[in-house]
């Protein structure tokens, strides 16, 4: 198991150990040598990329990431089936009956290239460059559609942008997907989905509603200080007769 620490808005990437299993203890074939060779070489670089990032090197980060992201492109350039990259077994489950039900073949790659993706999408962030990021962090959904920490990510980019019916859209969107999210990490995708949604809503003068989500922030988790300071500012507008408050920063 791999697990990289990245900064507040980013969390906790952990990709599962049952899709990055090592070498079996009998001989292997030359193919599946190659495979494993491979594999290692993969996570040896998102994990080089994930502690460049953390190291506040998203520029160095992003080489990494592109040489990374540019094999997995090249291995399954000419496939035919519909491409995955789940983090646990229930989550390929999903998409593989998802596909059967589509009448499509679908192949599950493992979680590093989604993952991979998804912190290229973090590191642009970082440099500020958001319409690359929002590309990649796209990319990273179409591989894991279930995934909502990368919902929340993408959510995050239109808050930048103060494009807020897009952005409630996709936190709506990452909502739903925690059903899909580990157990000890649903409620922290939960309460961050539900925060983002509650920050457009306030932005578009739908008090109550923001109101509402952030109730549900504190249901799941009574320490969540982002909520109790919104629920604040909610009374705070109220009080002074104004729906919105221009020019603050975006809470995580």
């Amino acid at each position: 198991m791999i697990k990289v620490l990245l900064a507040p808005a980013m969390a906790l990437i952990v990709l599962a150990s049952g899709c990055a299993s090592g070498p079996g203890t009998g001989p292997q074939p030359p193919i599946a040598q190659a495979a494993q060779a491979a594999q290692a070489e993969d996570l040896a670089d998102f994990e080089k990329a994930g502690l460049l990032v953390k190291q506040r090197k998203p520029a160095e980060g992003l080489q990494v990431l592109d040489g990374l992201i540019g094999r997995f492109e090249a291995r399954y350039r000419d496939s035919k089936a519909r491409i995955y990259s789940a983090r646990t077994q229930a989550e390929s489950l999903h998409y593989m009956v998802q596909a059967a039900n589509d009448r499509r073949s679908a192949i599950d790659v493992g979680p590093t290239w989604s993952h991979a993706e998804y912190l290229k999408g973090y590191a642009l962030v970082e440099l500020q460059r958001i319409p690359d990021a929002r590309r990649a962090l796209e990319r990273a959904i179409e591989l894991a559609p279930a995934n909502a920490q990368f919902r929340s990510e993408l959510g995050h980019t239109y808050q930048i942008d103060k494009s807020w019916t897009k952005a409630l859209e996709v936190f709506t969107e990452a909502e739903r997907a925690t059903a899909f999210s580990l157990d000890d990490e649903r409620v922290r995708h939960q309460t961050r989905a539900l925060r983002g949604q509650g920050f457009a809503l306030i932005e578009m003068g739908r008090l109550e509603e923001a109101e509402a989500r952030y109730r549900r922030c504190l249901a799941l988790d009574a320490n969540d200080q982002v909520a109790q300071m919104e629920l604040r500012l909610i009374e705070s507008l109220r009080a002074r007769g104004r729906m919105t408050l221009p020019g603050r920063p975006t809470p995580l």
